[in-house]
């Protein structure tokens, strides 16, 4: 009886584990992607913009924090130089980068300020699927895509964010010094391309991390980087 119940506690779910998971409807969410720093003056309104967009906007919102300026009066503590890449490499056509820049679906999206473009029903070419299994340290992630058409998944490449929100920084130095700024759809990290159909992964979670503002984001790009389809999920309850 005694090694029953050994065996049995070995088998049960952890007592902090949860799972939850999405999947994309028949329409093509749009991907949006704000390229933004706390060094930068002119950056704070599109981070605010960027929180305030409805939930029904039709866009899954990505906030990358690049590290040029860095060198200039103050260290953004959530800038990567991979996310400075990201943008270099999404901007090959235009040939040069800049903050706050926001890019729809990979082009760039100057009259930001405005509003969105407006948005029809598309079709998605491709749909997604999220399960999420969160432990206090961890979020493993199993996520497959179906494709309308075999050449609609023809070089499609995976991404899969992590992200968080209601992230608040007083900056001391720099463009923005004596401001304080708010960030939300703040991207930790960033995993992929990944070319299989199915994808299994692992985020590994810091103890600063607020685990109740997490969130995930998998979205699917062709081969020019145009968005096939992007799906995102809070963090489980």
């Amino acid at each position: 009886m005694r090694a029953l119940l050994l065996l049995g506690a070995l088998l049960a779910p952890a007592a902090d584990a949860a799972t939850c998971s999405a999947v994309s409807g028949d329409t093509r969410n749009r991907l949006l992607e704000l390229y933004t720093s706390e060094g930068c003056s002119s950056c704070p309104p599109a981070d605010r913009w960027l929180s305030q967009l409805p939930q029904d906007s039709g866009v899954v919102p990505l906030a990358f924090h690049v590290d040029y300026w860095d060198r200039l009066g103050w260290r953004d503590r959530f800038a990567q130089a991979a996310f400075s890449q990201r943008q270099r490499d999404r901007n090959r056509g235009l040939g040069w980068i800049y903050t706050p820049q926001l890019m729809l679906d990979g082009e760039d999206l100057r009259n930001w300020h405005r509003g969105l473009p407006a948005h029809s029903n598309v079709q998605a070419q491709a749909s997604l699927s999220l399960t999420l299994d969160q432990t206090p340290g961890h979020i493993d992630i199993q996520t497959e895509i179906r494709f309308a058409s075999p050449s609609a998944g023809r070089n499609a490449k995976l991404y899969l964010a992590l992200t968080e929100n209601t992230l608040t920084t007083t900056v001391t130095a720099g463009e923005n010094a004596r401001r304080t700024l708010h960030h939300d759809y703040l991207v930790r990290e960033l995993a992929g391309p990944f070319e299989a159909s199915r994808v299994r992964y692992r985020f590994t979670l810091r103890p600063d991390w607020k685990a109740a503002e997490l969130g995930i984001v998998a979205f699917v790009t062709d081969a020019r980087g145009a968005t096939l389809q992007a799906l995102s999920r809070p963090a489980c309850p």
